[in-house]
């Protein structure tokens, strides 16, 4: 009698398990831009993957139009649509978070905020995750200030080198744009980083609202203006890759270092050439390690059991002295053969926590060869 009521109970389970998952989830990430070749392209192809692996329904709807009252509106068109999502993935800024927020209570849809910090006027507003917002369960962001920090102290130590311990290094500051938090956070890490070093006096910040063509321009006219520039800092590595293109074409070449944020394909490229000083980034993950805190958190295991409601992305500074450690993983870009259901607690139940860290990516990249 006992052998058959186990193996009514083992019959149970096992059809549990074969079930639970078989209904797949329906997930969207707003995205702020329909560029599939910069920073957030990255961003879509490593979300795509983790979709991909975790079996869930997943799509990027694009800010074709590019602003922000527009990136409302598109959220509320799939929130109301019979095509809504079991949950959804945005981008928050200055002028639209409250707005996604309230959209997400309306419409009843769990969302995870990504890549951007909150300023703290806007934190205090809208209250920690599951506080005021009850949908709004977490949030998963770049490290920005930190990032900016690493690149700045790098770059002010090579300024160093190339250029003496005497001698007192200008810097330039190429910022992204007013509104964006990020931009923001980056600045800052700047400033501290000058503060805080004894070769480095901060000259000018300017923005540039992210062009490229701008970076260039405004680089063009940094090095006719400032006759001991040394360090042209940029808020991203599109920007600082236009920077470098203005000083590979000047004569003062030689004194300059540049560098920027985000891990882009083509600064990666140009660090291991040696045309571009460092990047700071990993932030690209973020869309991807949401989805498999979603996956788990609508699958009955909340993520909130074993990490932070608002947590930092994986992130570190890549420059010519480890751009080996590297290289292989970001240019590959083989996401798709990454088995992301392994990040899983549902799937994993032994997984103790989530470790999104770039070793544990490269762990399961060697796996896949």
């Amino acid at each position: 009698m006992r052998c058959r009521i186990s193996l009514i109970v083992l019959i149970f389970f096992v059809g549990i398990s074969s079930t639970a998952y078989s209904k797949p989830l329906n997930i969207v990430l707003f995205s702020p831009n329909f560029n599939e070749k910069d920073f957030w392209g990255e961003v879509h192809h490593f979300a795509r993957a983790s979709a991909k692996s975790l079996g869930i329904n997943f799509r990027v709807n694009y800010n074709t139009l590019g602003s922000r009252s527009y990136y409302l509106e598109s959220v509320e068109d799939v929130l109301k649509s019979e095509q809504k999502p079991d949950a959804f993935l945005a981008v928050s800024f200055l002028q639209t978070t409250q707005g996604l927020l309230d959209l997400s209570v309306k419409y009843n849809t769990p969302v995870i905020l990504i890549n951007n910090a909150l300023p703290k006027e806007t934190s205090k507003l809208i209250g920690a995750p599951r506080s005021h917002y009850k949908t709004y369960i977490g949030h998963i962001a770049a490290d920005d200030y930190h990032l900016s920090y690493l690149l700045s102290r790098y770059l002010l130590m090579q300024a160093k080198l190339f250029n003496g311990k005497a001698s007192i290094a200008e810097v330039v500051a190429i910022a992204g744009s007013r509104d964006a938090p990020e931009s923001a956070l980056r600045n800052l890490g700047l400033t501290m980083a000058i503060q805080e070093s004894d070769n480095g006096k901060l000259m000018q910040i300017v923005y540039a609202d992210w062009k490229p063509s701008r970076a260039f321009k405004m680089s063009n006219t940094f090095m006719k203006r400032y006759k001991q520039l040394q360090v042209i800092w940029s808020s991203s590595d599109l920007m600082a890759l236009s920077a470098q293109r203005a000083i590979n074409q000047s004569d003062k070449s030689k004194q300059i270092v540049t560098g920027g944020i985000d891990w882009t394909p083509n600064a990666i490229a140009a660090i291991k050439s040696g045309n571009l000083t460092a990047s700071a980034g990993g932030h690209f993950t973020d869309g991807g390690y949401a989805l498999v805190m979603l996956y788990d958190y609508l699958n009955g295991r909340d993520f909130a059991e074993v990490m932070d409601l608002s947590s930092h992305s994986a992130s570190a500074l890549i420059h010519q002295g480890n751009i080996d450690k590297y290289y292989d993983l970001l240019t590959r870009k083989d996401w798709q053969s990454i088995d992301f259901k392994q990040y899983s607690r549902v799937l994993h139940p032994d997984n103790k926590g989530y470790d999104f860290s770039f070793e544990r990516l490269l762990e399961l990249a060697e796996k896949s060869k």
